[in-house]
């Protein structure tokens, strides 16, 4: 591989994870593209080497079972592969109530969304402080910020995501720098697979993969410990903030189960 930056990015073969791989394609990094699906990532590869004249790698890892993150981490190391930047994006959601969740299914969103994410940062956090520079960028969600009934494991294991990342900031500074992006809707494919059904309202204000990257991808690099893409999500959040924690929940559950979606 070229010199230069090198980003690993995970849950890189759509929605989200594609927007941010193009966006770092933008700025000059090189890549190392990894999720489940090989074939959207080997598409998204060709077309940003071309573009972009930039050396990208795809990895097809399945970091939502146990020991997927450590596989990932020795098939880089083995290919000589050192990334100076980690894009922990790869999540997924569950759209019911906490009691109705299939235990297996629950066990693997805990196992990406969580244990895999803390695996590759931790790892890789050592390594660039040892190194004495990285960028980490970590994913959560707006649902970080208040309980999420309908949406309970999901929404908590994006606290767990902002409260790690916001403590590794502190934590790893100033030589590595450590930032938690929260995006709210998007039009992606991760609704369809969590099941979620977002009204038209939160249609309306939901942001281009592309936006949330950009935002996301400037945070990092100026520095910042945590951002909230949007300025409707950002009055959502601080709303959120001005009310008992009980009532923004019974608030939630309710336009959940008006509609029998979460939104």
């Amino acid at each position: 591989m070229s010199n230069g930056k090198l980003a690993l990015v995970t849950g890189a073969s759509s929605g989200l994870g594609i927007a941010l791989a193009e966006d770092l394609a933008r700025r000059g990094y090189n890549l190392v593209l990894t999720a489940r699906s090989e074939q959207p990532m080997q598409e998204l590869a060709e077309r940003l080497r071309s573009a972009r004249n930039i050396d990208v790698v795809v990895e097809v890892s399945d970091l939502s079972v146990a020991g997927g993150a450590a596989q990932l981490i020795s098939n880089l190391d083995a290919r000589g592969l050192a990334p100076d930047t980690l894009v922990a994006n790869a999540a997924f959601g569950i759209n019911e109530a906490f009691a109705s969740h299939d235990p297996t299914r629950l066990v693997a969103m805990l196992q990406l969304n969580v244990i895999s994410l803390t695996e590759l940062a931790q790892v890789y956090a050592s390594r660039m402080k040892a190194a004495g520079r990285g960028h980490i960028m970590l994913v959560a969600s707006i649902a970080a910020f208040q309980p999420t009934p309908i949406i309970a494991a999901y929404g908590a294991t994006k606290a767990f995501v902002l409260s790690l990342g916001e403590a590794m900031h502190v934590e790893l500074a100033p030589q590595v720098g450590v930032t938690v992006l929260c995006p709210g809707f998007m039009e992606t494919g991760f609704g369809a697979v969590a099941g979620f059904h977002p009204s038209d309202a939160v249609r309306r204000i939901a942001l281009a993969p592309a936006t949330v990257a950009r935002i996301g991808v400037d945070a990092m690099l100026s520095g910042k410990p945590s951002v909230v893409a949007g300025g409707a999500n950002k009055i959502m959040v601080l709303a959120t903030r001005l009310i008992p924690r009980v009532v923004a929940a019974r608030i939630a559950y309710k336009m959940g189960d008006s509609s029998g979606h979460a939104t």
